[in-house]
């Protein structure tokens, strides 16, 4: 599939098709199906609806059959089989979805590639830690650093016979680094454990991860694929030939956390234009990075493959199509510095959260990483000066000099 297919396929996602009679036309967006329940003439009719994900909203809805079947398409690799897709009622609902097609009895360790969102080891450590998982993380080196390149060596000291899964970003949070994917995998699958891929700073336009090893897939949908703030959601997608296959679309239903159809149709109303959202946002987040590089007042920019070494390999290899629309700046300053600069901004917002169509910013020791301390903050390189920057489709000439005013410049 090339990748004008790709972006026709979510420029056309949830479109109505006309079929039968149409000459009095049919919606060209096909509406949300809201209802929780259907009802049925018969216990024949009922018995056949049950075997259906229309019976009941828990099981799905026509909206939402109509994402999962464009994610699964954006997904599909090339020259292989279609994943199979659940949308789930958030990115975390979609991680502990994975989990649970991968965790048995005697597989009951997760090692977590770190750094990550900070709610991905304490989703494992937590409530998946009261039922007895463990929790193993790898601390990847700094991109840039003499250690840098040792993803794989890394997690293959940690495996043996216990580890489920293997979960790992393709571009890190917060620090934007490329994960050596194809080399964890392969790690993964020699002591027979499941690589899970969270490729949500990705997206399916810039990176498929069933192309490189990984067995399942998942996104938060609230962020660049949806692109608007309005949906809260997530994706788990699973190798057709893999064994989670068979289980994704029973404990989806059975854990409950399918997404409610309205914000599925948002989602799908956001996927449409999402080829071009992160186009121009990579584009964006490319020219803030020199900006930002530039700058007296930067101490160091974060952004796949700008520091050289296997960073800049990894970029290279496999993100062939963009490096993505974000970026995070470590300021002179720490902590006042950062929070000077937030508060200098004007139309830039300070979120908790990325993806947006217009350019937000976070602070990640306030926000995503939080939960760890900060001595664990500092060993993987989380400063107090840290701002994640997601670029929008704004022109760049205008951020760059909103960004100028809010560091003290007069660009």
């Amino acid at each position: 599939m090339s990748e004008g297919e790709r972006e026709t396929i979510a420029a056309r996602a949830g479109l109505g098709r006309p079929s039968g009679d149409v000459d009095a036309g049919i919606d060209l967006i096909a509406p949300p199906s809201l209802g929780s329940v259907r009802a049925y003439a018969d216990l024949s009719s009922l018995q056949a609806g049950m075997e259906t994900r229309e019976a009941y909203r828990r099981y799905g809805s026509q909206s939402v059959a109509l994402l999962e079947e464009a994610l699964a398409q954006l997904e599909t690799p090339g020259g292989g089989e279609q994943p199979l897709a659940r949308a789930t009622s958030s990115g975390q609902a979609a991680l502990l979805t994975a989990l649970t097609l991968v965790v048995t009895g005697s597989r009951k360790r997760v090692v977590v590639v770190r750094p990550c969102y900070g709610s991905t080891d304490a989703l494992v450590a937590g409530p998946l830690g009261n039922l007895g998982v463990q929790l193993t993380g790898v601390d990847l080196p700094l991109p840039g650093s003499e250690a840098d390149g040792e993803h794989a060596q890394r997690v293959e000291h940690v495996m043996g016979e216990d580890v489920a899964a293997v979960v790992a970003e393709v571009i890190t949070n917060p620090l934007v680094g490329v994960v050596d994917i194809p080399a964890i995998a392969a790690v993964a699958h020699r002591h027979r454990a499941a690589l899970i891929v969270d490729a949500t700073f990705a997206t399916p336009f810039l990176f498929r991860p069933f192309e490189h090893g990984a067995d399942v897939v998942f996104h938060s949908l609230t962020k660049h694929l949806s692109g608007h703030s309005d949906v809260l959601g997530g994706v788990v997608l699973a190798r057709a030939d893999h064994p989670a296959g068979n289980w994704l679309d029973g404990f989806t239903r059975l854990l409950g956390c399918g997404l409610a159809p309205f914000d599925a149709w948002l989602a799908l109303r956001g996927m449409r234009t999402a080829a071009l959202r992160i186009e121009r946002g990579s584009a964006n987040a490319a020219a803030l990075a020199m900006f930002f590089s530039a700058h007296e007042r930067v101490q160091a920019v974060h952004y796949p493959g700008a520091r050289g070494g296997c960073d800049a390999e990894l970029a290279a290899r496999l993100l062939p199509f963009g490096r993505g629309p974000m970026l995070s700046i470590e300021l002179r300053g720490g902590y006042e510095a950062a929070d000077a600069f937030l508060r200098q901004l004007r139309g830039v917002r300070l979120a908790p959260s990325l993806g947006d169509v217009a350019t937000t910013v976070t602070h990640p020791a306030s926000s995503s990483h939080r939960s760890l301390s900060r001595e664990h903050r500092a060993m993987l390189g989380i400063g107090d000066g840290l701002v994640r920057i997601s670029t929008g489709i704004e022109p760049v000439a205008q951020l760059q000099e909103e960004f100028d005013v809010a560091l003290g410049g007069t660009m």
